[in-house]
């Protein structure tokens, strides 16, 4: 036997949990009880909600964690959670080799942000809030590696360069250094040319499709040195190329190529790195997950004056002033009250006859008890 509560689709729909009876998803009750701050808690949030268990022991667990977070601490557990990175899915893309750099830059922020996290946690605490927070201690060598890894901005693709963070890698940090001398070196050509040739506009540049260059604008072109090689003629100028020149092009450039297969070597291995770490990294992503859906259950219940269910040994459902969640926060929107029902059913009284008109709360009744 499964032991999860059999709740076949038609229950799901008509309790309308996650979908209306149009199919929309709001006003539902995840809709309503959805104000996690992160994917992570939303996801685990709607799991809860769509399989429950049986037995008792993991509610029982959870509605003492949210006792224990509601009346305060629950709005500084949001607030330090609010802004993680999602982890899970990190994780998941990190194990597929699909990661992005700033996925990574992300989980390291997340992962440095921990502690706070945990001092947020009230003092007296649960089982269950010990438990979590427990998972919020992942092996530090995960953030220290990403740390000197990569960059403190890195670049949105690897393949734009400026991921590994500089010096993690002498030999990267040496290629990157030609990379910056050529703004010196043009700027020194330049001036040495302007001197040499008399032109006063003379430029040298470098773009991505026509590399280095020197331009002189038509009216000078007839001034350039026997030495300038033509590279491409414009509208308005003359693009000209020199042996000095050439020659520091097939430098710079090769750096660059050079710097970019370094960079996806050390990509590489720091996936390789991370790769036995991805149990813990899965640990603290159920933790902040499970966090984040117990902070916005206790913020619910504290905003919308909702009490503590008790469990019993004998088979019985007695509820005071019971109220359809749904229902009345749509009403709430219209300045509405919700006229609050009560319910007793026990092992004589299995079976209530619910009647009256047409439009008269029994649907409302039936599926706020459900």
């Amino acid at each position: 036997a499964s032991d999860l509560l059999d709740l076949p689709p038609t229950t799901h729909r008509n309790l309308e949990l996650t979908q209306t009876l149009r199919g929309e998803s709001s006003p539902t009750l995840f809709s309503l009880l959805d104000t996690c701050t992160t994917g992570m808690g939303s996801r685990m949030l709607k799991s809860w909600l769509l399989s429950p268990r049986r037995e008792r022991e993991q509610a029982t667990a959870r509605l003492e964690a949210i006792t224990h977070l509601r009346g305060g601490p629950q709005q500084t557990l949001r607030g330090q959670l609010k802004g993680s990175s999602d982890i899970e899915r990190i994780t998941a893309r990190i194990a597929l080799r699909q990661v992005r750099p700033r996925e990574l830059a992300a989980l390291r922020t997340t992962l440095l942000a921990l502690p706070r996290v945990e001092a947020a946690l009230p003092v007296a605490r649960s089982v269950l809030l010990d438990m979590l927070a427990e998972g919020l201690q992942p092996p530090t060598e995960i953030s220290s590696l990403l740390t000197r890894a990569i960059a403190e901005e890195p670049s949105a693709l690897l393949r734009e360069g400026g991921v590994i963070a500089p010096g993690h890698d002498a030999a990267l940090d040496e290629l990157r250094a030609i990379g910056r001398g050529s703004d010196a070196f043009l700027i020194e050509m330049e001036a040495r040319e302007r001197e040499r040739t008399g032109i006063a506009n003379l430029r040298v540049q470098f773009n991505r499709v026509h590399g280095y260059f020197i331009e002189v604008s038509q009216a000078q072109a007839a001034r350039v040195p026997t030495d300038y090689r033509r590279r491409q003629t414009m509208k308005n100028a003359e693009r000209f190329i020199t042996p000095e020149l050439k020659a520091f092009e097939d430098k710079a450039l090769s750096a660059s190529e050079r710097c970019l297969a370094r960079e996806k070597e050390l990509y590489e291995a720091l996936l390789d790195a991370l790769a036995p770490h991805l149990d813990a990294l899965s640990a603290v992503a159920r933790s902040l997950a499970a966090l984040d859906a117990l902070a916005a259950l206790a913020d619910n219940a504290a905003r919308l004056d909702w009490c503590r269910p008790r469990f019993v040994k004998e088979p019985c459902i007695e509820i005071e002033k019971g109220r359809h969640p749904v229902v009345e926060a749509r009403l709430a929107e219209s300045g509405q009250p919700f006229m609050a029902n009560d319910c007793r059913l026990d092992a004589k009284r299995r079976m209530l006859v619910i009647t009256g008109p047409n439009m008269g709360g029994k649907s409302t009744f039936m599926r706020q008890v459900a």
